[in-house]
């Protein structure tokens, strides 16, 4: 039975973040002039020209990050574009991993967006087939239709996303972790240097923003553990539904870094201030159930092994005006206006302080890069991805 809960302090806003796992990039990536900041000395504090990293949305420069990222470990995203009426299902997959992201998952994620953002935008209403073949031909994404795999999205399909989705729950696959963070196998081979934390960075950020202003409503489905940069990933959505048993970590100072992906600033909207440096300063982990709740980080709660069930169930209030009774066909149902419920998201999308997320997460770049591949840094992960010993 689901619990939600209607005293939760704050509407979720949006995260990411760097796990308690990483490593260097032997193949050295080139640095990417576009993401440095200016300032101009004249000019007060307050009104410096700044370039964010995730404001960028530069398509040859971060698609060069993209794609030279998708080459770097295994797992996919799938994306069931009708898990239920109204309502995507994209799906962390590494279930060897606990669904921890490696390089080619991070590239996927931002190919949804990609797809996610052309469906919505309604200056693309005359989106095609071809369209959407183009957009995702360098993509391992998996697509689903209600569960089961589809080799593309067809007319009719499009139409539906297009004109009837409304909201994206996400979760990790096979009742898993939610999210391990970043995948230690693939990291120590690739991604553990100051300059590729700084580029790895940039476009999760970058992708999460994205993903948070899209106009649709969305909700972690939390099984089991979210960890470092799984924290991270649990807080770029709207909403949370958590197990009873569920755990999220942010573990970072633990391995001698700070939050990579931008899971600071996104916090800070979701609890009070002096609740995120507890969180994040000590590791203290947010418990499942009532727990995470009354601290204001989830609105809704589910046993163990029906966090999806209890995310789409929390969902059908943005769905129907009056949901299918039992047995009957969701024609029979009264659906919300999807125009309207977007244009609700919009809204309160636009009322988020960017400007201040946006400095925050800059901050954090630069202060990971500093510490990320560093001495300390690099003992944790050699310690951390040491063989354990059976007791």
């Amino acid at each position: 039975m689901l619990r939600t809960f209607t005293f939760a302090r704050r509407l979720p806003r949006t995260t990411s973040i760097i796990s308690a796992s990483s490593s260097s990039w032997r193949t050295p990536i080139p640095t990417l002039s576009f993401l440095t900041t200016t300032t101009t000395s004249t000019t007060p504090h307050h009104q410096q020209n700044r370039t964010y990293a995730c404001q960028i949305h530069h398509p040859t420069k971060l698609g060069q990050l993209r794609a030279k990222l998708r080459t770097f470990g295994q797992g996919h995203i799938e994306l069931d574009f009708h898990h239920s009426p109204g309502l995507a299902l994209l799906t962390l997959t590494n279930p060897e991993k606990h669904n921890a992201l490696t390089g080619k998952m991070m590239a996927e994620l931002a190919d949804c967006v990609d797809l996610l953002e052309a469906v919505t935008d309604p200056k693309r209403g005359n989106l095609t087939e071809e369209d959407l073949k183009e957009l995702l031909k360098e993509s391992g994404i998996v697509l689903k239709k209600a569960g089961v795999a589809v080799q593309k999205l067809d007319q009719e399909s499009l139409k539906a996303l297009r004109d009837g989705l409304v909201g994206v729950i996400v979760t990790g696959s096979q009742y898993k972790s939610y999210c391990a963070g970043l995948d230690l196998s693939a990291a120590k081979t690739t991604l553990l240097t100051p300059q590729a934390g700084s580029e790895m960075s940039a476009l999760m950020v970058s992708t999460l923003t994205r993903f948070m202003r899209l106009p649709l409503i969305s909700i972690a489905a939390i099984e089991k553990a979210a960890i470092g940069g799984g924290a991270e990933m649990t807080t770029f959505c709207d909403h949370r539904c958590i197990t009873d048993q569920a755990k999220v970590q942010f573990v970072q100072t633990q391995m001698g870094v700070v939050t990579g992906w931008g899971g600071a600033s996104r916090l800070l909207n979701l609890v009070s201030r002096s609740q995120a440096l507890r969180l994040l300063g000590s590791a203290e982990p947010i418990r499942g159930g009532e727990e995470a709740v009354k601290l204001g980080f989830a609105q809704a709660v589910s046993p163990v092994g029906k966090a999806i069930e209890g995310a789409t169930e929390y969902m059908q209030q943005y769905v129907w005006e009056r949901a299918p009774g039992v047995g009957q066909d969701e024609n029979t149902g009264a659906r919300r206006c999807v125009e309207a419920v977007r244009a609700m998201k919009r809204i309160v999308s636009f009322g988020l302080d960017y400007e201040r997320i946006e400095r925050v997460s800059e901050l954090e770049k630069d202060l990971f890069k500093g510490l990320w591949g560093g001495p300390d840094n690099l003992a944790r992960v050699e310690a951390a991805s040491a063989p354990k010993k059976k007791k």
